[in-house]
């Protein structure tokens, strides 16, 4: 009887799929990828510049004045509160009880 090594050695079952398959120019598990590592730092991940300010309160301790304006840079509206919050002094989930005076994207 012949053993399976044997057969695929031989290539008794005429030519095998993956020899048709076009061939690899690079090994993506021992070569590094220069082309892709670049376009990954060229991506703009869709950050804007947001301007804040917030209406007059007092939260935590904290006195809010739409005096004082935030520049921060933010994919959303709520990452804006959520960064111009920090900036302003407030901790943990108080940006949740904050109210926006004035909120605007600048580009």
């Amino acid at each position: 009887m012949i053993s399976l090594k044997k057969l695929l050695s031989e290539n008794v079952l005429g030519d095998l799929p993956s020899s048709k398959l076009m061939k690899m120019k690079w090994n993506p598990i021992t070569e590094d990828t220069p082309e892709l590592e670049e376009a990954a730092f060229s991506l703009n991940e869709g950050f804007a510049t947001w301007t804040m300010q917030f209406a007059p309160m007092t939260l935590n301790g904290v006195s809010l004045d739409p005096k004082k304006t935030y520049t921060v840079k933010a994919r959303s509206t709520v990452e804006a509160i959520k960064k111009a919050s920090k900036m302003a002094g407030l901790s943990g989930d108080s940006w949740m009880a904050t109210q926006t005076h004035k909120l605007v994207k600048i580009g």
